[in-house]
């Protein structure tokens, strides 16, 4: 986002007051995109990318819920506007609850509405991080590794597949990638291949031709061709059934692809960047892969570190979410009490940043304190060991060893799902002496066929 042009959706279903808040906004150095339904809402979401959203809370084929899950699941938390009648003012105060900026009730005098989105286009420019390779990825030698690869290949057509854990932030990556290189202006289009009701997959990947099947009342413009000359991201490629995967390989062999029921081959000259939690290689193996679309994407391969291996990068992300939901439920004078960062340090993270920011949004908007401590962030885990309390207090130096021993074998174990030879493996010690230690820290885990 630009200081002086911020992308705004609006989302309003009246020609007249959508014509003339268009108009207005223009004129107000915003980047108006301005849709008419949900519908069009949610492709304009994943299209434009927008750093605010006005939208009217009742619309011919839903209502702000629907806007709002789509730009949150879609495009990340940003500020949202709703525009409500009177009688819908109870829903509106609940999706402010929900995470939505404001609400300005119907008929309202547009300068409010400007002051508003003004108030909240400043709130965006100053959570924006520094357009450096460490801030936008992480400051982890993992992540300025990565940076500094996705940099070198930023101007190429090279496929390139992103491998991780969910919530690694393949997502993030992939649109460094994208604004890294000459691509930056163009358009970066997301889709969750794991979200696609298989009915559905072809038409919204490739699109559809009116009467290319019941129901099918227009032609319809897919993924790849809003692409266009920017980049198309595939996240969980690994769920791509089959006969997709043969699509997919032809568009990225011949740069053509054709719409469902189409007779005319398109050209396709974007990016394709792939990501995926799943083995490929073992998918290949068991046949649910195809080796060609594999060796195809698989030209430069990257993997993102999940954030236990990265602590420079929890206390990044814990101080930066911090800030950011502190000033969205309006406490901006929250800050970290002493025990919430050698605890954070301490935890296994399964969900990786996405559990990050559950755990701290969680804690801000139930916290009665002006700090957040480790109780807030980790209520569900206050029994689960002495690990939690002992670090930074003045205990015995065998015990703070102990403890940082224990929390260490237990992250091993999650990564390896509780296997002994594979977590044996990762720490460089043999079965038998992991599984003493186990039974000395009272972890479980589980044997493998020829036992420990």
């Amino acid at each position: 986002m630009t200081e002086t042009r911020p992308n705004l959706l609006l989302v309003e279903d009246d020609e007249i007051l959508g014509a003339s808040l268009e108009d207005r906004l223009t004129l107000e150095r915003f980047a108006v995109t301005w849709v008419r339904s949900a519908r069009e809402a949610a492709r304009a979401i994943r299209r434009a990318r927008p750093d605010l959203v006005v939208c009217d809370i009742r619309l011919p084929d839903g209502d702000g819920d629907d806007v709002m899950r789509d730009q949150f699941r879609a495009g990340g938390m940003v500020p949202i506007v709703f525009m409500t009648a009177f009688g819908s003012i109870d829903q509106a105060v609940r999706l402010v609850r929900e995470g939505a900026w404001n609400y300005i009730t119907k008929p309202f005098e547009v300068e409010a509405l400007i002051e508003t989105l003004e108030a909240a286009a400043k709130r965006v420019r100053d959570a924006a991080p520094p357009p450096d390779a460490a801030s936008a990825l992480g400051v982890s030698p993992q992540m300025q590794d990565l940076a500094r690869t996705l940099s070198r290949v930023a101007n190429t057509d090279l496929p390139v597949l992103l491998l991780g854990q969910t919530g690694t932030g393949k997502e993030v990556a992939a649109r460094y990638l994208h604004g890294a290189g000459e691509r930056a202006g163009r358009p970066f289009v997301a889709v969750n291949c794991g979200a696609l009701q298989p009915e559905l997959a072809e038409s919204i990947i490739f699109g559809h031709e009116k009467g290319a099947f019941t129901g099918a009342a227009a032609s319809h413009v897919g993924v790849a061709e809003e692409a266009g000359t920017g980049t198309l991201f595939l996240d969980e490629v690994g769920e791509l059934p089959l006969s997709l995967q043969v699509k997919l390989l032809r568009l990225l062999e011949t740069g053509e692809f054709r719409r469902l029921g189409g007779k005319q081959n398109l050209a396709f000259r974007g990016r394709v960047v792939c990501a995926t939690n799943r083995d490929l290689a073992a998918m290949v193996a068991d046949g649910s892969f195809r080796e060609d679309l594999w060796f195809r994407i698989n030209v430069v391969s990257c993997t993102l570190a999940p954030l236990s291996e990265r602590p420079l990068d929890v206390e990044r992300h814990l101080k930066r979410r911090l800030e950011e939901a502190a000033a969205r439920f309006g406490r901006p004078d929250m800050a970290l009490g002493p025990d919430a960062l050698p605890r954070a340090r301490l935890h296994g993270w399964p969900g990786n940043v996405r559990e990050l920011i559950n755990r701290v949004d969680r804690a801000v908007a139930l916290s009665e304190g002006p700090e957040i401590h480790a109780a807030d962030l980790f209520p569900d885990q206050q029994r689960q060991g002495a690990e939690v309390s002992l670090i930074g207090a003045e205990v015995p130096l065998s015990e703070a060893r102990e403890a940082a021993e224990r929390a260490h074998i237990k992250r091993a174990l999650e990564r390896a799902d509780g296997v002994a030879s594979e977590t044996a493996k990762r720490l460089g010690i043999s079965r038998t002496t992991l599984w003493e230690k186990m039974t000395r820290y009272g972890l479980a885990g589980r044997s493998d066929p020829d036992g420990p």
